[in-house]
């Protein structure tokens, strides 16, 4: 590659990144994901400007941003999961793969000045980084289907080919033999410029959604029960959900084990597309498996709290609400209601019982 072309690409790169980093920190409502899209910004820009052979300084003085650059794939897998995952937070599990992917990298990086041989941390170093740029993939493919925003939908696919087929392949490039390096340092230099614009456009294309802006919340179902009222000025769409209503209050599609938003868009005689459109434009959901679990949970909420079924196992009731297992519901019910199902029936049967009268013998 010429060397004019190689810094025109750097060059790019760097304030692509430094851009996008900045307008993440300046305009992001969802901190969480501001953050980590900013960190994978600020990691990657940094390892692009101080790999450069142009640079005649050594930026000694800035060994902790070297340090931390050695995140960036950890950062892009945090990234992914809080773009593509609603209701995504943040565990010590997952900065302690960051900080593990840190402190690989700076013992690999940093072992020449202590006089220690490190080559054989290269596979291992290089391995883990196909690993979380793999997981990155999957996690925005795995879910394109229920998922309500379009954009989003749409971006899952630009994601996976843009940012982690190319990150795999880089890294590959690394492992295998008889490679010669100035291929593999050419391609990395077009692989990190196509990634900061692939994310401009992103970012950019998603700003309009409210992805970065809003935070996520959970939305429960509009029922005659809960007394929600959702207003729709379009005929069409009053009579769409009208109908999504109905299979849901009465005959409980929800129920149907493995539905998906595609069935249940022939259930209710509409395109897939309208189905999308109303659930989440007029219901908020962003996510169609949120929408389903929501009238599950209300619908073992029920269950739970009737007297009639308390003897009734709770694996039970969240099968016949339409969960596949008892681990999903239990998982989804904690984050819904902050206590286990057992937890919510015993507190609803010492309710009923001190709502009930005292009848005392004579």
């Amino acid at each position: 590659m010429p060397d004019f072309l190689e810094i025109m690409l750097r060059g790019g790169t760097v304030t692509t990144f430094l851009l996008l980093s900045l307008f993440l920190l300046r305009d992001g409502g969802d901190r969480t994901l501001a953050r980590l899209g900013a960190l994978f910004c600020l990691s990657t820009g940094w390892w692009a400007l101080n790999t450069t052979p142009f640079v005649p300084w050594s930026f000694t003085w800035a060994l902790p941003l070297w340090v931390l650059s050695h995140g960036k794939y950890a950062a892009f897998w945090l990234f992914s999961r809080a773009l593509f995952e609603d209701g995504f937070r943040l565990k010590p599990l997952d900065w302690a793969v960051w900080g593990g992917t840190v402190v690989l990298g700076s013992v690999w990086h940093l072992g020449g000045a202590f006089g220690l041989s490190t080559d054989w941390l290269g596979i291992p170093r290089q391995t883990a980084h196909i690993v979380l740029a793999a997981s990155a993939a999957w996690i925005a493919w795995k879910g394109r289907g229920g998922d309500l925003i379009e954009p989003r939908r749409r971006a899952r696919i630009a994601y996976v080919l843009l940012c982690s087929l190319l990150m795999i392949g880089v890294t590959a490039s690394y492992i295998a033999p008889g490679v010669p390096g100035q291929f593999v340092s050419d391609f990395n230099v077009l692989r990190m410029f196509v990634m900061a614009v692939g994310m401009a456009l992103l970012v950019s294309g998603l700003r309009s959604e409210e992805m970065f802006s809003a935070p996520i919340e959970t939305v429960a179902p509009a029922t005659a029960e809960n007394g929600s009222v959702v207003v729709c000025t379009d005929p069409a769409e009053g009579r769409l959900l009208t109908r999504l209503q109905r299979l849901m209050e009465e005959e409980r599609v929800y129920r149907e084990a493995g539905l998906t938003i595609g069935a249940l868009a022939a259930h209710v005689g509409a395109p897939e597309y309208a189905l999308r459109r109303l659930i989440n434009g007029r219901l908020g959901y962003r996510n169609f498996n949120a929408y389903l679990n929501a009238w599950r949970l209300a619908d073992a909420k029920t269950a739970l709290r009737d007297p009639a079924q308390r003897e009734v196992p709770i694996s039970t009731i969240a099968l016949d609400a339409g969960f596949s297992s008892l681990g999903p519901f239990n998982r989804a019910f904690k984050t819904a209601e902050g206590v286990t199902p057992t937890e919510y029936r015993d507190g609803a049967r010492i309710a009923q019982q001190k709502a009930s009268p005292i009848v005392r013998s004579a």
